[in-house]
């Protein structure tokens, strides 16, 4: 699709911050971290780009930190404080091609104060679920029957409360003031020398 004009960019992605999105809370189970990591593959596979996870905890058995598993390059920050870090060090591996997503808004500014490229985690899931989450939903997924009962639950509840706040969804000037932003944060460019000089700040 060549959705960031380059096959040459590399997400670096805070999987913590996306798997609160999904509604997981605390640390994240290994499996947990694998069907994110597997998600992440079929993205690259499907966008033709490069994506870095960094996921917090002890390294998984079939994914190593810096090491690539189906084609996702895997780093690890020992715990939630050392994230941030962690995330830097990616984008510093990354180079000019880095492409920050995360939920952090001190991070985000940082970031963009120094010339680099960031994607909010909500946009992100958006370009992550056109097709992912077909694939979960659709059969082939035999370990995760209590999670699509209890997705089935809270999308009824959804259709029942629906009502009250339509606007939630479906308000006009909300998404516009949300695209432009992102589109401009995915447009700011940086170096290597702006991201090594980030490394300081966190150490």
């Amino acid at each position: 699709m060549g959705l960031f004009g380059t096959a040459k960019s590399v997400l670096v992605v805070d999987t913590a911050a996306v798997l609160k999105t999904k509604g997981v809370r605390g640390r994240a189970a290994p499996r947990q971290q694998l069907q994110l990591l597997r998600a992440l593959s079929r993205f690259v596979q499907r966008e033709k780009l490069n994506v870095t996870a960094v996921l917090v905890g002890t390294p998984l058995d079939k994914a190593q930190h810096n090491k690539v598993f189906d084609s996702v390059r895997v780093r690890y920050a020992k715990s939630e404080e050392a994230l941030n870090k962690e995330l830097i060090k990616a984008l510093k591996q990354a180079g000019s091609a880095g492409v920050l997503v995360t939920e952090d808004v001190a991070l985000e500014a940082r970031i963009l104060r120094f010339g680099g490229n960031v994607l909010r985690v909500s946009t992100f899931r958006k370009l992550l679920d056109d097709g992912v989450e077909q694939n979960e939903n659709g059969g082939g997924n035999n370990n995760r029957p209590q999670n699509n009962r209890r997705d089935r639950d809270r999308d009824r509840g959804r259709d029942r409360d629906r009502g009250p706040r339509p606007n939630r969804n479906n308000n006009p000037q909300q998404q516009q003031q949300q695209r432009p932003a992102d589109e401009v944060e995915e447009q700011r460019g940086g170096g290597d020398d702006t991201i090594s000089q980030m490394i300081d700040l966190v150490e």
